[in-house]
């Protein structure tokens, strides 16, 4: 009879043991949806954090871009109206030259105009 109690008793250990196991699986699993929840949030906001930092250097590139085309724009329009002072003196200083630059100029282009078509 006493091996019959023993094994009672043992049988008794390995199912307590089983059922602790069982809990250990469940709250394993638990924490671990719980753990990839969390990450899966954490990336979630790095990803969203990125893309607004992404959005704002493109933004502020844009913007950059505008105020350099601007400048440049500017800057050019400033040297055109420059050099067409200066185009304008040249003529009033030499018109006789200017002319025959002129003509000459309208001579070439006369000829190149008239080979082609």
């Amino acid at each position: 009879m006493a091996n019959i109690a023993t094994k009672d008793k043992d049988s008794s250990d390995v199912s307590a043991q089983l059922e602790l196991i069982k809990s250990d699986v469940a709250q394993l699993t638990t924490l671990l949806g719980q753990l990839t929840a969390q990450k899966k949030e954490e990336a979630s906001a790095r990803v969203r954090q990125t893309v607004s930092d992404l959005k704002n250097t493109a933004s502020e590139q844009a913007t950059y871009a505008r105020v350099r085309a601007a400048e440049t724009g500017d800057h050019v329009q400033q040297l055109a109206e420059e050099y067409y002072g200066q185009a304008e003196e040249a003529v009033r200083k030499q018109p006789v030259m200017a002319v025959g630059i002129a003509a000459g100029v309208g001579f070439l282009v006369g000829l190149m105009t008239s080979r082609r078509s």
